[in-house]
């Protein structure tokens, strides 16, 4: 972990100032100067692995906190990015919705000018706002809300199933147990350095490294059981994942069917709706039209009681009798009049058809949604199935892509074995020619090899006494080394003692001087001291005498009054005068004697200068010995160098004789494998052949059968555009049939109004009445209508199929994002990957000049040692020995590691190759579903170009079949006025067209649904 640690942290500064740092040492040992405690020092700072596995860690938990921090970043743009695509989701669906509305309504107001009445106008804003409501329930509850809900939820619900699993709670359990361990460990070292920092001075370097190697050996064994239990997660993770991965196929394939299923159920609402409003215009019109001919009189008053015929099949055959009687009856028939039993009879007849028109319609309706039941579950199957064909043949075709692959790979590889086979061959050839020479050869050489191997006993026999020859003197300088390293250990143990017993006086010097110097300034201070109370006593002394001269003059003026008095006091004084002298007597002798002591301390001071002089002449005179064995020593050393050059040399050529025999053995084994590996590339190679051939069959087997697809369908689109152009044909001859009629019409008018002005005096009571009584009904046909609801429902197919193509590639910019993201991810670990690679090689050369370095140092030190041979202490030599053995072999144990690293995220590359490939197959399948669609969407466009021009030369032909029928309708007006509903003939003849006329346009119009209906199921099909 140390290692790795530098590497990522980028310590090749610190292997530097080492580097740095050994090479003044080195030229310090080598110019003669010699640090006496720095290398001690400096080794246990090397040795100490404590430092490498904090650093470790603070960079650990370092990492973490910036994990955790860019993964909270991650987690709220990604809610920011779903509330966003939601909210551009609304807002489209709305526009959408408005648009439409829009549309509606627009198409609605430009064909309600002029031609709708008030009621009929309020009869389709009721409508309109009708479907106003139903849209905004639709938005309200709109299915891909509802879907992304139940997708959202189930997400949920599998995330909290896969975080409630048996295996994630252990991996998290394991994770949670190893954290923990590692930070008692992290905390337990960090109190062993403080406590070692904080006795530093006290503790010796051989209790410190047992506990690093014994910890670094149990964190070792820790990590080795995280490995396994990750192996193991892994593993459940991945069998997991297929599951998961099977279910969510089988739930897509069900989503797709239930979402075509909701898609054909909407648009037959649709459908139906508009078949139930074309219902319910009808039956009011039939209704209207019923109403009209019951409310129109049977009579007219003022012309002679004349019946009005009927839109009934009684009113033929009432026209028929009438013509037949018309002769003899001319007069007497208008004053009858119609009997009421016949209507009756007629009412009765009409109710009867009604009503078994009725239950065969209300029969054929409940048939109709049974049948649509049946198809909408087969429609679901059929999705379901079609989906399912779909996936397993976009793996079909991966697989299929794969195993081309893996062809091109063996192919490649079969070439290049035939043109190694080929050139075996030459080789073959070229050896038999070889051996048949060789052959020849070995006859002569056979003589040859008789004298030869005489030659060769003799050269054996004086190769063996050279070997022996050698081998003794190999001997003798073994020994001689070990005599050598003899001596170097006891020049090492004496040095050790030497510097020890050097250390050992420097100290007692160091502790004696400081003593004497406590001793002086203890003398200073007493003698300070007692000069202060020297000179106390003395101005007590000088007091004392003139106390004294003042009670002699006291005396001397008072002898006589106070001669007892004084007598006492001056015994008093006396005692006292004698106590302060014995006590000045006594400090004057602890000064002398202070005195000798400190001329005793100089002197004891001089020898040690003395004897410290004398050290250092000796500790010269032994680095010049050092001098003198280390000259000694490399003078043996390049002996032993020359000797084992010999040797060497010797070894090689004995070597290269068995290499080049076992080199003969190899080639005859490599020849054999690579006949046998030929073998089985040839077999392979038919096989490969073989199952080639069989799936190109099968591809041809396809494309049949996409060729036979298009061109049924191009057969149908022809078949469509031909039935279009016969309905063009029709109606171009129908209106100039109706063109032709008009100009006989306005020649019969003409021929009228003349015959008119004759007969207008006879008519004018007959034209009288004429404007008093209603005309008879009139049935304009309105199929505007319908075709206006048949252009919306191709538009709203066009805008789904617009709409699904938004769809598409919002989907295929979104798989674009991932592809991109994860193409940065990659480099970014590829960067870091070469990153890691460069800062490994520089910190190997780094670590191999150190290794250098110190094996320099080390041998120095062994020469240094060898001077000195007093006191053995072979102890410490053998424990740093075992030490570089240790760090020897936690380094391999490391360069292990590292590559075991390395292993790794050669794995995680090759994982993130493998994803690449799969998201560019997937942008090679969007690519090619894109293409498709395209070409779909503009073979709809044309259709719709297409089906839009011939509903406009529909409405063309509408709209003057309609200006033609107002012409004829105004025309036959003014011929009933100008006839006066005389010729009854004539009116019968009008009912029998109006008829026909009524029966022709219900075929139109079936014709139209018709084809409505297979261009809705065409559509489907191309979706």
């Amino acid at each position: 972990m140390a290692v790795v640690n530098e590497d990522t942290q980028g310590n090749v500064s610190q292997l530097q100032a080492e580097v740095k740092r050994l090479k003044e040492q080195l030229a310090e040992l080598v110019s003669g100067q010699t640090p006496p405690e720095s290398f001690l020092t400096r080794d246990k700072k090397k040795t100490n692995y404590m430092e490498y596995f904090q650093e470790a860690m603070l960079f650990f938990k370092k990492s973490e906190q910036e994990k955790k921090s860019l993964i909270e970043k991650v987690t709220q743009l990604e809610d920011l990015t779903l509330k966003k695509e939601k909210f551009i989701q609304s807002n489209k669906m709305i526009v959408k919705f408005r648009e439409d509305q829009i549309t509606r309504l627009e198409k609605l107001h430009k064909e309600s000018r002029g031609s709708f009445l008030p009621e009929e106008q309020n009869r389709l804003l009721s409508e309109l706002r009708d479907e106003i409501q139903t849209l905004r329930e639709q938005i309200e509850h709109h299915p891909r809300v509802a879907k992304y809900a139940m997708e959202n939820h189930s997400l949920r619900e599998e995330n909290r199933r896969l975080r409630l699993l048996e295996p994630v709670k252990r991996a998290q359990e394991m994770d949670a147990q190893t954290i923990a361990k590692l930070e008692k460990a992290f905390s337990e070292i960090s109190g062993i350095e403080k406590s070692d920092k904080n006795q530093q001075g006290f503790s010796p370097k051989a209790q410190k490294e047992p506990c690093s190697f014994a910890n670094t050996e149990k964190l070792k064994a820790q990590l080795l059981q995280i490995q396994t239990e990750l192996n193991n997660s892994k593993q459940e993770y991945e069998e997991f994942k297929e599951l998961t991965r099977k279910r969510q196929l089988e739930l897509e394939s069900e989503l797709q069917s239930l979402q075509k299923a909701n898609l054909n159920l909407e648009n037959l609402l649709e459908a139906t709706k508009a078949c139930k409003r074309q219902e319910v215009s009808q039956l009011n019109k039939i209704h209207a039209e019923t109403l009209k001919i019951i409310t129109t009189p049977t009579k007219v008053c003022q012309l002679r009681s004349r019946p009005v015929p009927k839109l009934s099949p009684e009113t033929g055959s009432f026209g028929s009798l009438y013509t037949q009687n018309s002769s003899i009856l001319d007069n007497d028939i208008l004053n009858e009049p119609v009997p009421p039993e016949m209507n009756e009879q007629a009412f009765e007849a009409i109710s009867e058809e009604l009503s078994t028109m009725q239950e065969q319609i209300s029969a054929l309706q409940a048939k109709l949604d049974e049948e649509e039941h049946k198809n909408l579950k087969l429609q679901q199957l059929v999705d379901k199935l079609e989906h399912h064909s779909t996936q397993m043949q976009e793996l079909f075709s991966s697989e299929r892509i794969d195993w081309t692959k893996q062809q091109e790979e063996l192919l490649s590889q079969l070439n290049v074995l035939e043109k190694q086979l080929q050139e075996t061959q030459t080789k073959n050839d070229f050896l038999k020619s070889e051996v048949h020479d060789l052959r020849v050869v070995l006859h002569s050489a056979d003589k040859e090899l008789s004298s030869v191997k005489l030659e060769y006993s003799s050269f054996k026999t004086s190769q063996e006494k050279e070997f022996n020859k050698l081998s003794e003197r190999h001997m003798h300088v073994q020994l001689q080394l070990d005599n050598l390293r003899l001596e170097n250990e006891k020049l090492l143990e004496s040095k050790a003692c030497l510097q020890d017993s050097y250390d050992n006086l420097q100290e007692v010097m160091k502790f004696e001087i400081d003593q004497l110097s406590r001793n002086l300034q203890n003398c200073k201070k007493e003698n300070e001291t007692l000069k202060s109370d020297l000179n106390n006593l003395m101005e007590l002394l000088e007091a004392e005498k003139e106390r004294n001269n003042k009670l002699s003059l006291q005396f001397e003026e008072d002898k006589e009054n106070s001669s007892k008095e004084i007598l006492k006091v001056l015994e008093a004084v006396r005692q006292e005068k004698q106590k302060e002298m014995a006590k000045c007597e006594q400090q004057m002798a602890k000064v002398q004697k202070l005195e000798d002591s400190l001329l005793a301390t100089e002197k004891v001071i001089s020898s040690l200068e003395k004897s410290r002089d004398s050290d250092k002449k000796v500790v010269a005179d032994l680095m010049n010995q050092i001098q003198e064995l280390r000259t000694s020593v490399c003078e043996k050393t390049e002996t032993i160098d020359t000797l084992k050059e010999e040797l060497k040399d010797i070894n090689c050529k004995y070597n290269s004789a068995l290499v080049d025999r076992e080199e003969s053995r190899v080639l005859i084994k490599k020849q054999e494998v690579d006949i046998l590996d030929l073998k089985e590339t040839l077999r392979l190679r038919i096989l490969s052949e073989d199952i080639e051939r069989d799936m190109l069959c099968e591809d041809l087997a396809h494309a049949t059968e996409q060729l036979n697809m298009l061109t049924e369908a191009s057969k149908k689109h022809s078949v469509l555009l031909q039935s279009a152009q016969e309905e063009l044909t029709k109606k171009e001859a129908l209106i100039q049939e109706l063109q032709h009629k008009l100009n006989q019409k306005k020649e019969e008018v003409e021929q009228k109004k003349n015959e008119y002005n004759f007969k207008m005096r006879q008519l004018e009571h007959v034209m009288d009445s004429a404007a008093e009584d209603p005309q008879s009904p009139k049935t304009p046909p309105h199929f505007q209508t319908h075709l206006a609801k048949l252009l919306e429902t191709q538009e709203q197919e066009i805008e789904d199929g617009r709409a699904s193509k938004t769809s598409l590639e919002h989907l295929v910019t979104k798989l674009n994002e991932d592809r991109e993201v994860k193409n940065a991810e990659i480099l970014r670990m590829k960067e870091q990957l070469c990153e890691m690679e460069n800062l490994r090689l520089e910190s190997q050369q780094l670590r191999e000049k150190n290794w250098l370095l110190q094996g320099q140092l080390d041998d120095i030190k062994r020469q240094k040692d060898n001077s000195d041979q007093n006191h053995p202490d072979n102890q410490q030599l053998k424990n740093e020995q075992e030490e570089s053995i240790k760090e020897r072999l936690a380094k391999s144990k490391i360069v292990e590691e590292m590559l075991k690293m390395k292993a790794d995220l050669e794995e995680v590359q090759s994982a993130l190759y493998n994803k690449e490939m799969e998201c560019l197959r997937m942008t090679e399948e969007v690519e090619r579903t894109r293409t498709l669609e395209s070409k779909a969407f503009q073979e709809k466009e044309q259709l719709r170009s297409k089906l839009e021009e011939m509903y406009e030369e529909r409405e063309r032909t509408s709209q003057e079949t309609e200006m033609l029928r107002k012409q004829v309708e105004c025309l036959a007006e003014e011929n009933g006025k100008l006839v006066g509903h005389q010729n009854l003939h004539q009116k019968i003849q009008y009912v029998v067209r109006l008829k026909k006329e009524n029966v022709r346009l219900a075929e139109e119009t079936e014709k139209l649904r018709a084809e409505n209906v297979f261009l809705k199921e065409k559509k489907r099909s191309e979706s």
